[in-house]
């Protein structure tokens, strides 16, 4: 009972108190409103005397996470089921729009020295993580409280952040909530996309065992220039072959100790408790390092996963592999009799394939497009779940001199058994048409193509998983394997491929959990049709009259004649196709979505 009001502390602070105990739980950084008496709460250390100091629950506004988690029930961190777009709350990865992604590669490269190589980003993803978030702003008010406010050592701010001001801004305020009275800044740490994973689940571990970064003692090392960062990074393996990651993180430097040593590996243990970071600018080098002395003073905010280019590069084409047998645009080096099997990141024919994906999707779906919960779509699709189309992200090159002998052996024979033959077809239906065969390729993969066998380039969408399952091993023979292998379908038994990337789409999938979430993929194949036949219906027993031996080498179910939708192309034998290229990619569509 409130009787005797000199007895109590001032009515301000009382207030603030009450609000503490009462409110606080329920906060949500979020919110459009906050309630009542949270600013009261704010400005408590200014009432009794301290710095003003931000909020641990506090999360930047362009987060996914604080314009649609906070404010709902359950506490900071909780994911609605009924945000489909968000992801699982134990991993926190939020894909980078293209846009915003686009920011981050030009801040890439403004920050690189090296002016030979250029950083191509394939894959951006933000670290929304509540608890490290915490950890890192009670940190960051720690060091504000106990340094008061601190300057930039050495040369000034770190060239990252002078960068920040010339590219456009991500979303809704980055870069704008850095601190610069504790001199937060914007730096690069490269490593191995493995490792960048590791981090970001777990955040930075700075250990005294590493056997990393000890020129100047034990902390985490950073810096402003992207090249520099890059030279401590290492290729990742699979669908991820000569790619690299780097992470942008935040690090609050505070007070900094400076030296122009190269080496200074006692600096670390001399710095710790009087300051808070260090920065090496050494005599006669260009570039700086930078220091963070505790590992609650770095938040890994961004993961880029990206791949390296010579700004001046030669076309493949000039390039001859040295076996005969192979096209001349390999460039494995095999001499004859060696076995080759190489899948090579193919950087200059990535807009070309870019292109042709364009030019083959068709603004159409059929039963088998599902929607986010992997329900079909209504024919209306009220929610928007038909993409509008895709952006290539990375072609692999297969070049395998067993599968290539294999098909360039089949292809042989059918040429052989089916000289002068024409291509069969119903007399209901027109002149087969393939929309890969106004292909974009390089003219060199383009006329290595066998007209007189129909070789033709077809699309057969699958998961990153199985696209780098067939490079290793081919089409698997056996039925099913994730809809990759050999199956029954409206025009028989075989391996149905497509020439619409559209419908190719609606067979792909996503890998569905850790750092490459959102990635789809799918093959572009060499395939020899030979004599195919021709049908515009279904036809469950197509697959009788194909084979060796038998009238057709292939069958082609016309849809687009009948109804409208796409054609299917079928092929008894996995030796009729050879996946030369292997393309990750991500829809887009034209509502915004996580994934």
């Amino acid at each position: 009972k409130i009787s005797e009001p000199p007895l109590l502390a001032p009515a301000p602070l009382a207030m603030a108190v009450a609000v503490s105990c009462c409110q606080v739980p329920a906060v949500s950084s979020g919110s459009q409103q906050e309630p009542s008496g949270w600013s009261i709460l704010r400005s408590l250390p200014t009432l009794l005397g301290g710095r003003a100091r931000r909020p641990a629950a506090d999360l930047p506004k362009y987060w996914t996470r604080s314009q649609s988690d906070l404010g709902k029930e359950g506490s900071i961190g909780s994911c609605s089921n009924d945000n489909l777009d968000a992801p699982a709350v134990e991993d926190h990865f939020y894909p980078v729009s293209l846009e915003d992604r686009r920011v981050l590669e030009t801040l890439m490269n403004r920050t690189s020295k090296d002016r030979e190589v250029e950083f191509h980003l394939v894959r951006a993803v933000r670290l929304e993580n509540p608890d490290l978030w915490k950890r890192y702003q009670e940190r960051a008010a720690r060091v504000k409280r106990r340094r008061g406010r601190c300057t930039f050592a050495g040369r000034g701010r770190p060239m990252t952040t002078c960068s920040l001001a010339g590219v456009e801004e991500l979303s809704d305020g980055f870069p704008a909530e850095l601190d610069s009275e504790i001199c937060e800044a914007y730096l690069w740490h490269a490593t191995k996309p493995q490792a960048a994973a590791k981090i970001l689940r777990e955040g930075f571990r700075i250990s005294q065992r590493s056997a990393v970064g000890k020129r100047f003692g034990c902390g985490g090392y950073f810096s402003e220039d992207a090249a520099k960062a890059d030279a401590y990074s290492a290729a990742g393996e699979g669908i991820y072959k000569d790619c690299y990651a780097m992470l942008l993180c935040r690090v609050v430097l505070g007070k900094q100790l400076h030296t122009n040593l190269f080496r200074w590996e006692g600096a670390a243990q001399l710095a710790a408790g009087a300051h808070d970071a260090l920065v090496a600018e050494p005599r006669c080098a260009s570039y700086r390092e930078y220091v963070a002395l505790e590992d609650a003073q770095i938040y890994p905010e961004f993961a880029l996963v990206y791949e390296r280019r010579p700004v001046q590069t030669a076309s493949t084409c000039l390039t001859r592999s040295i076996s005969p047998d192979a096209p001349m645009y390999w460039t494995s080096g095999a001499s004859c009799g060696q076995s080759v099997h190489r899948a090579v990141s193919d950087p200059e024919v990535l807009t070309c394939v870019q292109s042709l994906m364009d030019l083959t999707w068709v603004r159409a779906f059929t039963w088998e497009r599902k929607d986010s919960k992997g329900t079909m779509i209504y024919h209306d699709d009220p929610n928007h779940d038909m993409p509008e189309g895709i952006t290539v992200l990375k072609v692999l090159r297969l070049e395998d001199s067993d599968m290539w002998g294999s098909y360039r052996q089949t292809r042989h024979q059918i040429r052989s058994e089916r000289h002068g033959q024409q291509v069969a077809r119903s007399p209901h239906t027109e002149q087969l048409r393939v929309r890969t065969a106004r292909t974009d390729l390089p003219l060199c993969a383009r006329a290595d193509l066998d007209q007189s066998v129909n070789e033709v380039y077809l699309w057969h969408g699958c998961s990153p998983q199985a696209a780098m399952s067939i490079l290793e091993r081919g089409f698997p023979e056996q039925p099913g394997c994730g809809g990759t292998g050999r199956r029954a379908g409206m025009f028989g038994e075989g391996y149905y491929l497509v020439d619409c990337t559209s419908k190719a789409d609606e067979h792909s999938e996503d890998d569905k959990e850790g750092f490459y979430r959102g990635y789809y993929a799918m093959l572009l194949c060499r395939v020899v049709l030979g004599n195919a036949e021709v049908t515009d219906k279904a036809d469950m027993r197509a697959h009788e009259r194909v084979g060796r031996g038998r009238a057709f080498d292939s069958t082609v179910g016309f849809q687009e004649a009948s109804d409208g939708t796409f054609s299917e192309f079928v092929v008894p034998e996995r030796s009729q196709i050879y996946p030369e290229y292997a393309i990750v990619y991500e829809r887009i569509y034209s509502t915004p979505r996580v994934r």
